[in-house]
């Protein structure tokens, strides 16, 4: 019987092995036989589903951006205003980080960036979603009073993501120098303070 990998739950188990060994021994171990065995499934199944590193960070990328699209569902559907819908998706963005650490290792690779173009595309792809979603819901903060309006919006949504990226890099290199929990309550009522109107 074949091996059944299209599940979310199995989609979900891979992402994390490949990004277990980012962390522990480099992007550059991640192959195909190392993720198959840390999931427990033969490679020949994994090799149907994935033939190389980059159809993995591929699939790993994917993974992260469904969940963050999630995230940005829950936080426009729940939220009270652009801010609180801003705060709630940077918590959950923080939980994300926390869950996947080795994402910005991934992130800022040279595999990425210069060695696997398709991955440099889709995470291009990727930030111009977060950058647009972010910059409507600061825009619609600043015209409703509560972001102030003497900086643009794209220069907060840059000091947004620091919030997120700088936390991500301490954590996927030396995570006993970062309490993420007390961490991400800091940086958000610094920023919260930062930008209200």
């Amino acid at each position: 019987m074949a091996e059944r990998l299209d599940s979310p739950l199995r989609r979900e188990q891979i992402a994390e092995a490949a990004l277990t060994i980012v962390v522990r021994q480099g992007i550059g171990a991640v192959t195909v036989r190392r993720v198959a065995e840390a999931v427990g499934i033969s490679a020949a199944a994994l090799y149907r589903h994935y033939k190389n590193k980059a159809d993995i960070l591929k699939a790993v990328m994917e993974e992260h951006q469904e969940l963050f699209m999630s995230n940005v569902r829950l936080a426009k559907a729940d939220a009270k205003g652009p801010m609180d819908a801003i705060r709630r998706l940077y918590l959950s963005t923080m939980v994300l980080v926390s869950r996947y650490c080795a994402l910005p290792v991934v992130f800022l690779s040279d595999v990425l960036w210069f060695e696997e173009t398709q991955l440099r595309e889709l995470k291009l792809k990727h930030h111009k979603i977060l950058r647009d979603l972010l910059i409507e819901l600061i825009v619609a903060g600043q015209k409703q009073g509560e972001i102030r309006t003497d900086i643009r919006a794209e220069e907060i949504f840059v000091h947004f993501i620091g919030l997120v990226a700088m936390p991500a890099l301490i954590q996927a290199r030396t995570p006993e120098d970062l309490d993420m929990p007390r961490q991400t309550a800091a940086n958000w009522e610094l920023f919260a303070h930062a930008v209200a109107a």
